[in-house]
């Protein structure tokens, strides 16, 4: 029983405070409602009682004059007396027939309402003595009325069946002075049995309105009291705890301003005052993480700065030094105390680098634009210039700029290294002109010499050959395919050295036409070779168009002349990469082992026997400068057979 009371208390804790003020005006309004039911049960009931009284009135008088038409009609013969005790005895048979009809589970209103009617009853009476009769009969008092008028009813119907005797013996002429007497004893004695009846009736009704009267206004009294204390509880408890919710909900919050953020505000209900509550406990933990969270930044913050290996400072908006951290001091020279309050063009003691630093300064504390990586020249406390990179932001607060906030970076070291690797870099640069100066110089003077010894040895070889004896032949013909091979490898270095002197401006180059200018230039050895070659289609790209030929040249005439028994194929095609595009030349040729593949682009290497496939060894060098110059990359594939060449240019 008191888990189920603190059950039912719970529920309405975990009502919406609207829905409680709900219950309370619905809780005075049953009450209200019901005791206004009672009062008019109350007045149905009187009115009903009064009916009923005022009935048997009428039910009286008709039988009272019934009896007395009779009588006179056995006294004088008159006819008008027959008519009048029909027409009186119609009141009494009028109210047994509604009493009939209402006694039977299921009744005809209809029915009941002609009964009444034709007993003289008011139709407006009518509902109240058909509420009392069928809702209120098992009262003791309803139910003694109710047994006297069926015996009432029953001396009415004896009346009925004497004044119908009365009538055929009056119509067989039988009705003499004998037999009328007769009549008259027997009328008589139903008249003194009805007259108690009647009294009896009126008395049970008199009494019982009495004490129904009493029990209904007692009733009310009670219904009234008990609504009124079911109001009051309810209203008490609602107050009660919303007074509790609000005073949970005040001191926990007055905890909470103190800086006590353990609070936890107990939830008693799920109305909006425990929803409020659990907000705020929510709230109240969310603000203890954060400031956890701000400490445990705080602390990041305090150590970042402090072991930064870059100066991080702030300035209000003089120019003044707010806070700085430890790489700040150590790279201006000053102690944080001399720092702090100091304004940072002090350090800058060139003018024309403050002249350009101001307006940047100025715009950023207007429009809140940021400076990023400027560099600049400080001088330190010990009066050594050092060089900064540095980025300064705005700091806002509701729109307004109140500070900036800084970092920097002495670039010092870098600055030199910089300058020593521009200088080693101008030098190298240098050097590498030189010597290809020089190997362009060499290759191109020692032709006129090799010319000459390469003409005296063949005049020898015509001149003297099979006159000098064997071995001078064999001499001769060493001399002479030497100086052939020296005049080879001067070519080549003459053709290499040129890549990188004719070097032009980048141009939009179609690389399908420099594909058919490279086949136009090995239209003799693919013919000799019936190779059989296929062009995809190749983009545009930004380069140079000869040494583009050249380029796929070299790589067409490799894959020609390094063919196998059967026929050459050579598929070129390109296919996007990133921000440029990727070339593949493959063929079906005798392939490059795996393990000379990164051999295969150095100078002068050479990978199979000079007597079975001519050359130096500095084609795909000349290749690989090429690429280099376009800046992109070169790959090889291997495969035995077949190889692929893998070109990368930018678009």
């Amino acid at each position: 029983m008191s888990r189920t009371i603190r059950s039912t208390s719970q529920r309405i804790r975990d009502l919406s405070i609207g829905a409680k003020l709900g219950m309370m005006v619905a809780t005075f309004l049953v009450s209200a409602t019901a005791a206004l039911a009672i009062v008019v049960l109350s007045f149905t009931v009187s009115s009903g009682v009064r009916a009923y009284v005022g009935a048997e009135s009428q039910w009286s008088k008709g039988q009272k004059d019934a009896v007395y038409a009779i009588t006179r009609y056995l006294h004088t013969g008159d006819r008008q007396a027959l008519a009048a005790f029909s027409s009186a005895i119609a009141i009494p048979l009028g109210d047994r027939r509604a009493r009939l009809e209402m006694l039977k589970p299921e009744y005809d209103q209809m029915v009941v309402y002609q009964g009444f009617l034709a007993g003289g009853v008011q139709a407006a009476d009518i509902p109240e003595m058909i509420f009392l009769f069928r809702n209120l009969r098992q009262l003791d008092f309803l139910a003694r009325a109710v047994n006297i008028w069926a015996a009432a009813d029953a001396c009415v119907q004896e009346l009925l069946r004497v004044s119908e005797q009365i009538a055929r013996a009056d119509s067989a002429g039988m009705l003499d002075a004998t037999l009328r007497r007769q009549f008259l004893t027997r009328i008589d004695g139903i008249n003194r049995r009805v007259t108690p009846l009647e009294h009896a009736f009126s008395a049970v009704m008199a009494e019982g309105s009495r004490h129904l009267q009493w029990l209904l206004m007692a009733i009310i009294i009670g219904a009234a009291g008990v609504m009124l204390t079911l109001s009051l509880s309810v209203a008490w408890l609602v107050s009660r705890d919303l007074r509790s919710s609000i005073d949970s909900l005040r001191e926990g919050t007055k905890r909470v301003a103190r800086g006590d953020l353990s609070t936890r505000i107990e939830v008693r209900s799920a109305d909006e005052l425990g929803v409020l509550a659990a907000d705020l406990n929510e709230m109240v933990a969310r603000r203890r993480e954060a400031e956890v969270a701000l400490k445990a930044a705080t602390e990041f913050r305090e150590k970042i700065m402090e072991n930064a290996t870059n100066a991080i400072y702030s300035m209000d908006c003089d120019g003044r030094f707010m806070t700085a951290n430890r790489r700040t001091c150590e790279i201006t020279g000053y102690t944080l105390d001399e720092l702090l309050g100091m304004r940072w063009f002090a350090l800058i003691s060139e003018r024309a680098q403050l002249d350009l630093l101001m307006p940047k300064f100025r715009d950023t504390l207007e429009g809140g634009r940021p400076i990023t990586d400027h560099v600049v020249s400080i001088t330190r406390k010990d009066g050594r210039v050092v060089t900064i990179q540095f980025s300064t932001a705005a700091l806002s607060r509701d729109g307004q700029i109140f500070a900036v906030v800084g970092a920097a970076e002495d670039i010092t070291a870098r600055k030199r290294d910089e300058a020593e690797l521009k200088a080693r870099a101008d030098e190298l640069v240098r050097s590498n002109q030189e010597l290809e100066q020089f190997a362009y110089v060499a290759s191109h003077d020692l032709q006129e010499p090799l010319r000459t010894v390469s003409g005296f040895a063949q005049l020898l070889q015509r001149r003297y050959e099979g006159k000098l004896g064997a071995d001078a032949d064999e001499y001769i013909g060493y001399v002479t395919a030497g100086v052939q091979r020296m005049k080879s490898l001067i070519e080549d270095l003459l053709a290499y050295s040129r890549v990188s002197r004719g070097s032009e401006p980048a141009q939009p180059v179609a690389l399908n036409q420099v594909v058919d200018t490279a086949l136009a230039n090995l239209q003799g050895a693919i013919t000799a070779a019936s190779a059989v070659i296929r062009v995809g289609e190749l983009p545009t790209v930004p380069g140079n168009d000869r040494q583009l030929v050249q380029l796929f040249q070299n790589l067409i005439g490799n894959a020609v002349k390094f063919r196998t028994e059967e026929t050459p194929r050579i598929e070129i095609g390109a296919r996007p990469s990133g921000n440029g595009w990727i070339i593949s030349v493959r063929d079906n040729g005798i392939g490059i082992d795996a393990k000379h593949a990164d051999q295969v682009f150095v100078l002068f290497q050479r990978l199979n026997a000079r007597d079975k496939y001519p050359g130096n060894g500095i084609g795909l060098t000349i290749c690989k400068k090429i690429v280099d110059l376009h800046r992109g990359r070169i790959s090889v594939e291997p495969g035995v057979p077949g190889t692929v060449f893998r070109i990368e240019l930018p678009a």
